[in-house]
């Protein structure tokens, strides 16, 4: 009976020890975050150089949740798998990507830590004009509504 008790102690140390480094990597993970914001607009210069004018390589960045695979992102975002996989090589060569899981021949890519310190994908759906998921952003068709408006008002304005 005191091999248990003992066991369940030692278990339970071994937790409180864990849940204390887990919080001591968060307090760091947000002194980090904090110290990244400050200088903000350098780092901005240069998610700004990564992505220059490729929407589609924003796409993938956005649509890289780790849970889809490469084979997954394409079909999500319509686009070819070549062209997936090479934007987010890329993007792991830029240290923006790592992989999650590569096991079964299936490989998870993931965002890193920084994109949640620098607000990275809240930028890119800005910039690009994109959904959080990558997607386009659907917006209100309003220029027929005003095309339908303004050509009745005109018609009848008209002799």
């Amino acid at each position: 009976m005191g091999g248990s008790s003992e066991k369940l102690d030692r278990d339970q140390q071994i937790l409180s020890r864990l849940s204390k480094i887990e919080h001591k990597v968060d307090s760091i993970e947000q002194t980090n975050a904090f110290a990244l914001r400050a200088e903000e607009e350098k780092h901005f210069g240069t998610v700004k150089r990564i992505f220059k004018d490729s929407k589609r390589k924003a796409q993938v960045y956005l649509a890289t949740d780790g849970v889809r695979g490469v084979q997954e992102i394409a079909a999500f975002l319509g686009m070819k798998r070549q062209n997936v996989s090479a934007a987010l090589k890329a993007l792991e060569e830029e240290g923006l990507l790592e992989i999650r899981d590569g096991t079964g021949g299936r490989t998870v890519w993931n965002k890193k830590s920084l994109d949640k310190s620098l607000r990275i994908s809240r930028f890119l759906t800005g910039e690009f004009g994109l959904e959080s998921s990558g997607k386009e952003r659907r917006t209100p068709d309003r220029k027929k509504k005003k095309r339908i408006g303004t050509s009745s008002r005109s018609g009848r304005g008209e002799k």
